[in-house]
């Protein structure tokens, strides 16, 4: 009720084990023991209200995170997008709970190369969204650290991606998204629990927003 008060997002339907986790880390930080004495803490402390709210907001995400998930995405689920469509035609996309946006990159990266394969013009347009305005901040910006070199190809480097200044030639400190990549999404931030949703889509992606969930919820 707390939370639902101060930042307008209930989080009543997720996973209880996951927010229990998050709050057993709060008492942990402020060393309380007992739930009670925390929610008095919460009641003097609105501050404390919005540091829990950022640890639910758990933005654990990766380029090509699931790395089977995102292969089955390119060898079938992408391509039969674009089957039955005339050049010229519109391809929606929204990626729900993008975190810091590494996801709805990668999906962007994949529905680029089906477009260049394709050598006939489509437009492409990939809703990015979160409820999380910090994280969403970050995936505008585009620019993230030189360890996604772990999870993305050199090849796929060198084609999207461009060093940001500062390290050394052969180790950049960052990498920034190609704005014609970047070009292809519209962030914003959106509760999809109450929020209308995104209509006329081809695809969605929402696993990582699904997973916390609990069961009604999901449905």
């Amino acid at each position: 009720i707390l939370l639902r008060a101060q930042t307008g997002h209930d989080f009543s339907q997720y996973k209880p084990n996951t927010i229990n986790r998050r709050i057993e880390r709060r008492l942990a930080i402020h060393q309380i023991e007992a739930i009670d004495n925390y929610v008095q803490y919460l009641q003097q402390k609105p501050a404390e209200v919005e540091a829990l709210f950022r640890d639910l907001l758990i933005g654990v995400t990766g380029f090509f995170r699931d790395p089977e998930a995102f292969r089955q995405l390119e060898e079938q689920v992408i391509p039969a997008l674009f089957a039955d469509r005339p050049a010229g035609s519109l391809i929606r996309v929204w990626s729900a709970g993008c975190a810091t946006g590494e996801e709805a990159f990668s999906l962007a990266i994949l529905l680029q190369e089906q477009l260049d394969k394709l050598h006939r013009s489509h437009t492409v347009q990939i809703f990015a969204t979160d409820i999380d305005s910090q994280a969403i901040g970050i995936a505008r910006a585009g620019i993230y650290p030189a360890s996604i070199t772990a999870d993305i190809s050199p090849k796929r480097l060198a084609r999207f991606f461009a060093a940001e200044p500062g390290g050394t030639d052969s180790e950049p400190s960052a990498y920034r998204i190609h704005k014609r990549t970047r070009d292809l999404l519209v962030f914003s931030e959106h509760n999809v629990i109450k929020d209308p949703p995104f209509s006329k889509l081809d695809l969605i992606s929402c696993r990582n927003i699904l997973i916390y969930m609990g069961g009604d919820l999901q449905k």
